[in-house]
């Protein structure tokens, strides 16, 4: 229909209740159940559009907050890994009274930073004050709310003071600097890399920032993340080149520098020869067939689990010449490598962190290699596996319970997976293996291999020359 002006009536369609707010229910009307539903359904709303909803492409930082309650659940065994043993860091753990005592170790910390860099607390403070609202932020509503601002500032700046004087004066060994002993300073291994424990990463570099040398902070932390990599079994000086430049990276906190540096570092993969390649072609990679489950059943399959040259926990590969190579980084195994493990597989398990799971697909595929103690004493025997914890069986079972309930990512190792499998299932590899195991797998077997040879070689010499027409 059209006006008389030759233009489009414009007709508004009256629908009912269209003239009300969003809400049909009046507010006054709502329960308190209701309430707080409809924000606890806004909260999450909110949560779908901050982890992606956005157009922005920057990477988005995981909050620090408390280890989700379903990986708790399933690590009953475990959760004292996840609590401080000395020293609490940030507001999640603040004013609990065992860790009172620390307060006043964290606070002359704090004082010897200052003094180091010829500064006082008022102009640190200030600073860290001044960043207080984008700070806050790093860490969930819940867990900071009981703090106003200078309270909230306050606790960083002593907690950020005194992270970094710890790990100075630790990676130096002068702990008389600080006037305490080193067994007092452990918090640095063991604390700092709690999901729970974690302060903003920015609050170091705005300390840093202010110090007079802030090289010097710099290179003992990337020092302290050397020297704590799980995969470091050359040494804390060797690998500090390899750690990237914090400058570099938005990282959220300690933890989450220490979860990347676990996947930096590639190795150029050794390929399969051409033997090796016709050898698995022949394969069945189908897993109803013969499968692997342990080190022990790999090494009777022909296959050898050897070091790699990086410390990347992704590079893990297949290779084959004659006999079967599984490349794995080393592993360090201390007091600290379980709540290591188990607070990285706690970030990687956060909602609001995107990641694809590396270092909990990891630690499954490393379970379903060990099953028993042989399995560890053949790994620490071939130099795989540095074990400081304690004995193989003890080394066993808990990496059994570690990887427990874990879901990896069944994709990542599907390749390496399959080749060991084409391998397993060859019934050429399979004869290839018993000669090797039979003849070269010791250096008497060998011997005795090469005696026999010898042997043969020299009866058919002599009865050839016994021959009445080779007498002469």
């Amino acid at each position: 229909m059209t006006s008389n002006h030759g233009q489009p009536e414009d007709h508004t369609i009256n629908i009912p209740g269209a003239e009300k707010s969003e809400s049909n229910i009046p507010e006054a009307e709502k329960s308190e159940f209701i309430k707080k539903k409809i924000q606890e359904f806004k909260s999450a709303m909110d949560g779908f559009q901050n982890q992606g909803g956005g157009s922005s492409s920057q990477r988005t930082k995981p909050l620090i907050q408390r280890v989700p309650p379903v990986l708790l659940n399933m690590k009953e065994d475990f959760k004292k890994c996840f609590e401080p043993r000395l020293v609490s860091l940030g507001p999640l753990h603040h004013g609990d009274p065992r860790f009172q005592r620390a307060e006043v170790s964290k606070l002359q910390f704090a004082a010897f930073f200052a003094l180091e860099n010829k500064t006082d607390g008022d102009t640190l403070f200030g600073k860290i004050k001044a960043e207080i609202e984008d700070l806050r932020k790093c860490y969930m509503s819940d867990d900071t709310k009981d703090y106003d601002d200078e309270k909230l500032a306050w606790m960083l700046f002593i907690d950020g003071c005194a992270v970094l004087c710890a790990i100075s004066c630790g990676m130096e060994g002068k702990f008389d600097k600080l006037n305490t002993k080193p067994d007092l300073l452990v918090f640095a291994q063991l604390d700092l890399f709690l999901l729970e424990n974690q302060i903003p990463y920015k609050v170091l570099q705005i300390l840093i920032g202010s110090a007079i040398n802030p090289q010097k902070w710099k290179e003992s932390l990337k020092g302290f993340i050397a020297q704590n990599l799980i995969t470091n079994i050359q040494g804390e000086h060797k690998s500090r080149n390899a750690v990237k430049d914090p400058e570099t990276e938005d990282y959220a906190h300690l933890l989450e520098w220490l979860r990347a540096e676990h996947l930096v570092g590639k190795e150029v993969k050794r390929e399969s020869s051409m033997i090796g390649k016709m050898l698995l072609s022949c394969g069945d990679s189908r897993m109803h067939r013969k499968t692997f489950r342990s080190v022990k059943e790999l090494r009777e399959s022909g296959i050898h689990v050897k070091p790699t040259q990086t410390i990347n926990l992704e590079t893990i590969y297949f290779y084959c010449k004659c006999l079967g190579k599984l490349m794995m980084p080393r592993l360090l195994v201390d007091d600290s490598t379980v709540s290591k493990f188990l607070n990285l597989v706690a970030l990687e398990t956060c909602r609001d962190f995107k990641n694809e799971f590396e270092i909990t697909t990891y630690l499954c595929f490393l379970d379903s290699l060990i099953d028993t103690a042989e399995d560890v004493k053949e790994l620490r025997v071939t130099g795989m596996l540095l074990n400081y914890l304690g004995s193989d069986e003890e080394l066993a079972d808990l990496f059994n319970k570690m990887s427990r309930d874990l879901v990896p990512d069944q994709q990542r190792y599907y390749e390496v997976v399959q080749d060991i499998h084409k391998y397993c299932n060859n019934p050429w590899t399979a004869a290839l293996t018993h000669i090797y195991n039979t003849h070269f797998s010791s250096s008497w077997s060998f011997l005795a291999f090469l005696g026999a040879i010898v042997g043969l070689l020299f009866s058919a010499t002599q009865a050839y020359f016994s021959l009445p027409q080779n007498r002469q």
